[in-house]
């Protein structure tokens, strides 16, 4: 077995927790993922104090960001939330940026991926969001001929979604990160995309194995 994949989940403030819940419980707590392909999850906020989701719930990340090596990551998932445009967010952007330049798995959920629209990252892959008006409405943005009506689009190793696709958004940083075989993610899509409780069923057979 190698290394786990080291994957950072950054806390903006006013997160929207619903948002990134599905992709990191599985991912931190590993029961459905590949044995060879385990995953060591943190988090990390702007400055390293506790955040306050939309949910009403103060989180106290692992660390602050600038203490977070980015050479050491494997991947980063950014949830959408309410203080995006803040400036505060900037250097996650840089680091989302050095990343995707290195072929290193980015993902973003609603208001995150307007963040990376406004940062110019988004005009060379395929992508989707919100909406594609909302998209445009970014300065740095130009790659509207690159928006996909889509629940959520993986491209280039950057993975986008809408407010509106947790589970899917989890299912695609999955199949990115490649630690999830494809049988299990069907039942785990069966359970939770289709609410098809035969996927639960499956799922701890699987788990019995």
């Amino acid at each position: 077995m190698g290394s786990p994949l080291n994957v950072l989940l950054y806390l903006p403030e006013g997160m929207a927790d619903w948002e990134v819940g599905y992709a990191s419980a599985e991912l931190s707590g590993g029961q459905l993922l590949r044995p060879e392909r385990q995953v060591f999850l943190s988090t990390a906020s702007a400055g390293g104090g506790p955040i306050r989701t939309m949910g009403g719930m103060t989180v106290v990340p692992d660390a602050a960001l600038a203490d977070t090596p980015g050479e050491q990551l494997d991947a980063l998932i950014l949830p959408g939330g309410t203080s995006w445009d803040s400036a505060a967010n900037a250097d996650v952007l840089d680091l989302a940026a050095r990343l995707k330049d290195r072929g290193a798995p980015v993902a973003a959920i609603c208001g995150a991926v307007d963040a990376l629209a406004g940062a110019g990252l988004l005009n060379d892959v395929a992508h989707t969001g919100n909406s594609a008006d909302s998209l445009a409405s970014h300065e740095g943005y130009s790659g509207s001929a690159l928006y996909r009506e889509e629940l959520t689009v993986s491209d280039g190793r950057v993975v986008t979604a809408g407010s509106w696709a947790p589970v899917e958004f989890a299912a695609e940083i999955f199949r990115t990160l490649d630690v999830m075989d494809e049988e299990i993610l069907g039942s785990w899509l069966l359970f939770w995309g289709k609410r098809d409780v035969r996927g639960i069923y499956q799922l701890m057979e699987a788990q019995s194995e």
